[in-house]
């Protein structure tokens, strides 16, 4: 599971929809995710996209009008669905009334599919999304979305390091290399310190405390004091402190304690804390800002 939910919309006015794909996209931003959506405007379009067996397996939902102007109806489209990928859900819709999208449902032989009227379409499509993804939103698995939510943001991270330096004058290339040797300087001091608090353990149960060297922290701050001494990029250094917050909770993650109890799991942090579903909720939503911002980043440095 990623943070982005991707949507094949199969419509032949993608105009008409738009306050519908604005609502969608606000109410999964809520949960977390970013709604990416696709339009095809016929059924042939729509084939050729899931013709496309790497594109076709990243469709996570597919919203298809009944009505779709001179061509073939959503009925022929619900068939090319299924003969393509058998168990895609599909929420089918008309802006005309749903009784005749009721009878085509209850005469058909297909299995989730789901009908909605125009207007209420983002909630049925929300609807269907949270029953989609409610087992991949258990905490475990919310864990493995936020580690690789991050990790992917650390490779943004590099990314920017790499294009900054290789822009930079030699003045600020040498700052940022005497930046980085004062880190491990103090990097040293740390693990010299460390070292012989590990020397002095007498229960191995403690080690898991103790992991450092040039962490994604340093890697960050070396970003943000390289933009700051290129006096560029104030309000994105502001926003990355915001990240610098997120992280010592993703590192939570890689250390939490499991309490199973039958089927149910708990998870408790070093503190001991319980973390909660509503817990990884908003953390999906904090690293899916911060991952828009690496990533905008990236593409304006590299333009």
């Amino acid at each position: 599971m990623r943070l982005d939910f991707n949507i094949l919309w199969v419509e032949d006015q993608p105009e008409a929809v738009m306050a519908q794909r604005e609502r969608i996209g606000f109410l999964l931003r809520k949960e977390g995710f970013r709604a990416n959506a696709e339009f095809a405007i016929s059924v042939a379009q729509a084939q050729s996209f899931l013709g496309n067996d790497i594109f076709g397996d990243h469709i996570d939902l597919v919203l298809m009008d009944y009505d779709l102007g001179n061509g073939p109806n959503g009925s022929a489209g619900i068939e090319m669905v299924r003969d393509t990928f058998p168990f895609k859900d599909i929420v089918f819709y008309s802006a005309s009334g749903i009784q005749k999208l009721q009878q085509s449902l209850s005469e058909g032989k297909y299995q989730g599919i789901f009908y909605s009227s125009r207007q209420d379409l983002p909630d049925t499509a929300v609807g269907v999304f949270r029953a989609l993804v409610k087992k991949v939103l258990d905490i475990e698995h919310s864990r493995g979305i936020v580690m690789g939510a991050t990790s992917e943001i650390d490779y943004f991270i590099n990314e920017l390091l790499a294009v900054v330096f290789g822009k930079a004058d030699e003045q600020l290339k040498a700052t940022a290399l005497k930046i980085v040797v004062e880190q491990l300087k103090e990097n040293r001091k740390t693990f010299e310190k460390e070292s012989k608090k590990v020397e002095a353990l007498t229960d191995l149960a403690a080690i898991a405390d103790f992991h450092h060297i040039y962490t994604s922290a340093h890697r960050l701050r070396l970003l943000r004091k390289m933009l700051e001494a290129a006096g560029t990029h104030a309000a994105e250094r502001e926003s990355m402190l915001q990240y610098a917050d997120t992280m010592p909770q993703r590192n939570d993650l890689a250390h939490v304690r499991v309490v199973r109890n039958g089927f149910s799991r708990k998870l408790y942090n070093r503190s001991g804390k319980e973390i909660t579903t509503e817990d990884m909720q908003a953390l999906r939503v904090a690293l899916l800002e911060n991952h828009e911002l690496f990533e905008r980043m990236v593409a304006s440095l590299r333009a």
